[in-house]
């Protein structure tokens, strides 16, 4: 179950809440944000980002595509790809989504998940040319 947030900074803005839970301040700006002196990753998902592949239908299981807007994905990029899948930099990973109902942003935080999977597929890039992305399989824990 996701906890919602309709603001993003204050006392009980969505970014309190994850440096409460996580230790960790993000930034809004990202979709990948690593904190690696806390072994940390903090996942957003924008909804209607037509060149990722993101499906967080299923929030127990959902499917998260990392960094890189044009070409194909590389997981060796080195400053959130290659962290993100190396488990002796990264232990803890978060999720929330970022939506908008036509008038402001709404937040929905879906808490702690692991990589279960690694998933090389066809999408278009944000030329829409074809390219090879990699989505993760997560699992909320």
């Amino acid at each position: 179950m996701a906890i919602t947030f309709t603001k993003w900074s204050g006392y009980s803005g969505l970014e309190q809440y994850i440096i409460n839970n996580t230790g960790c301040k993000p930034y809004s700006g990202a979709g990948i944000n690593i904190r690696k002196s806390n072994k940390t990753a903090i996942l957003k998902s924008v909804d209607n980002t037509y060149y990722y592949d993101d499906d967080l239908t299923d929030i127990n299981n959902p499917k998260y595509t990392l960094f890189g807007h044009y070409g194909d994905h590389d997981e060796t990029e080195i400053r959130f790809n290659e962290p993100l899948l190396n488990p002796s930099k990264i232990e803890n990973i978060y999720l929330y989504k970022v939506s908008n109902d036509g008038k402001s942003n709404i937040y929905s935080w879906y808490g702690k998940y692991k990589i279960i999977d690694i998933i090389k597929k066809q999408h278009i890039d944000k030329n829409r040319d074809l390219r090879t992305i990699i989505v993760l399989s997560l699992k909320k824990i």
